[in-house]
């Protein structure tokens, strides 16, 4: 039996553009080629070829909307993948204020798809876990479970419905390793669900086109009140 052509995947993600694409498409959202072409300043026939070959590679997928065709990444397995391989990567050299502001803000607090991640995520994990919130799952070294106060608190604290979360055909609450901080957050169906209460409570908010998150005045007061979180610099 031949082993998986890895090499395949390694050039798809050798090339600066599709990693760029990439990039944009980790926020979670769907994009028509204009928006990535928008956002990544890359002309609208070489986004085109390199989604195409994201496409084919299932990096990335694609839906007809009308007339239109939005690409998207459809599962979590390409941010994972780019979250570990970003951990092991050198940064680039900032040469303006603008990228400086920007990777300041990426790694205070950005989405990695679903979840949460950035010095947000992991104290959001340091939080969780301090409290006894949340467990290591002794059968997946890669997971971790709610523990009975966790579930009390996400149920009458947060409004999130735990039994739902597990019924959904995706891994619960798993370890996903932050390229900033080295340390991990938490992916999974819980992951989303952080994500989606702090959301939908406008604690924070999200721009077209990247992946940092800002957090308003109401959710610095409800971090540090409620989880006693406050990020470097506040």
């Amino acid at each position: 039996m031949n082993s998986p052509d890895v090499t395949a995947i390694l050039r798809l993600l050798s090339d600066k553009s599709r990693i760029r694409i990439l990039d944009v498409l980790l926020d979670g959202r769907a994009y028509s080629v204009n928006e990535i072409t928008t956002f990544t300043k890359i002309k609208q026939h070489t986004v085109s070829y390199h989604l195409k070959l994201l496409t084919e590679g299932n990096l990335t997928a694609v839906k007809q909307y009308g007339k239109f065709r939005y690409y998207f990444i459809s599962d979590t397995i390409t941010p994972q993948l780019l979250e570990i391989l970003s951990s092991f990567s050198p940064e680039e050299p900032t040469r303006s204020l603008n990228q400086y502001v920007a990777k300041k803000e990426l790694k205070q607090a950005r989405t990695c798809y679903d979840h949460i991640a950035g010095e947000l995520g992991v104290k959001i994990r340091g939080f969780l876990t301090s409290r006894n919130m949340l467990a290591a799952d002794q059968d997946h070294l890669d997971s971790y479970v709610l523990t009975a106060e966790g579930e009390k608190y996400f149920k009458e604290n947060l409004s999130i419905d735990v039994d739902a979360l597990k019924k959904k055909k995706r891994k619960f609450c798993i370890n996903c390793l932050d390229w900033s901080e080295r340390k991990n957050h938490i992916a999974g169906s819980v992951g989303k669900a952080i994500l989606d209460f702090l959301e939908q409570n406008k604690y924070i908010t999200r721009s077209p086109g990247s992946r940092a998150v800002k957090i308003t005045n109401a959710g610095r007061a409800f971090l540090k009140k409620e989880w006693h979180i406050v990020l470097s610099g506040e």
